[in-house]
């Protein structure tokens, strides 16, 4: 047999690459009594911490200005408000205002059902900033039935918005 690695196809035809024991023994032996410096060590806890904010792992290299993804900072204004607490509050008060029961269906959880639920505003959290936090503006709807709103995923825009509202 062989020594090194072999190949197996798994299921959809990937090739899968295992490694003989033979071979797993060699190299196990080759790195007996290797031992890192203080640095690396040092390197290597940092990139093992966990973000106790999200609960995973990331590296310390790829935070901040060292994130391919970095944009100098910026986070878009309405990704702040919606992470707010103030807005949490906001949808926890229309849930409860409604009993936690989509308004035009009736909907609810339980008997083993889990029905997820969208506090939707009523006028369109964009072009009414005034209204974004008043509990009269929001309504408790399930997936459904927020899909069939005038206003679900940005379907809107503002001319026809205020047009209609003019008439």
């Amino acid at each position: 047999m062989p020594t090194g690695v072999y190949k197996r196809t798994t299921k959809n035809g990937m090739k899968d690459r295992k490694h003989l024991e033979s071979s797993k023994k060699k190299m196990s032996l080759a790195r007996k009594g290797f031992k890192h410096n203080k640095e690396t060590k040092k390197k290597m806890s940092e990139a093992h911490k966990i973000n106790y904010k999200t609960g995973k792992r990331k590296p310390v290299c790829m935070k901040g200005k060292n994130n391919p993804a970095w944009k100098g900072g910026v986070t878009p204004i309405n990704k702040l408000i919606r992470e707010s607490a103030e807005y949490k509050l906001w949808r926890t008060s229309v849930f409860e205002r409604d009993n936690y029961t989509c308004i035009w269906c009736g909907t609810k959880s339980g008997n083993g059902r889990a029905i997820i639920l969208h506090a939707d505003h009523i006028k369109p959290f964009a072009l009414y900033p005034e209204l974004r936090f008043a509990i009269d503006n929001g309504r408790t709807l399930c997936i459904d039935c927020h899909i069939t709103t005038d206003t679900f995923g940005g379907k809107i825009n503002k001319s026809s918005l205020i047009l209609s509202e003019r008439k």
